[in-house]
């Protein structure tokens, strides 16, 4: 019996970080998937939460190498389609971690004051 797996990929580019989040969301999108949440760390990491059919797992993975994001092995082993035909209306549940290679400072945001 199968058992739902949680994706855990990862990856790092050298690419500017709008641009790469934004070729990434699309890839996501064509694979059938859809982005849940995210979270920005600085400008050095995002995380993306996401959920995608298993059939499309193959297309996740080639429309992800599209974009030139370097995805870890254990990433690309996760990304092998599965072979039961009983899974291919199901999802999976993931998070792919970007992590961006450059020498900038760290982003800063100007906090608000809270009066008072």
């Amino acid at each position: 019996m199968f058992e739902q797996k949680f994706l855990r990929l990862d990856g790092f580019t050298k690419a500017e970080r709008i641009g790469m989040t934004a070729c990434v969301s699309e890839a996501i999108t064509r694979a059938g998937g859809w982005i849940t949440d995210f979270h920005l760390y600085s400008n050095i990491l995002t995380c993306i939460n996401f959920e995608v059919p298993i059939a499309n797992l193959d297309k996740l993975a080639a429309f992800l190498q599209e974009t030139g994001l370097h995805l870890s092995q254990e990433s690309l082993e996760q990304l092998m389609p599965a072979n039961d035909s009983r899974l291919k209306e199901k999802e999976l549940v993931g998070t792919l971690q970007i992590t961006f290679v450059h020498n900038e400072p760290d982003l800063l945001r100007e906090v608000p004051a809270v009066p008072g």
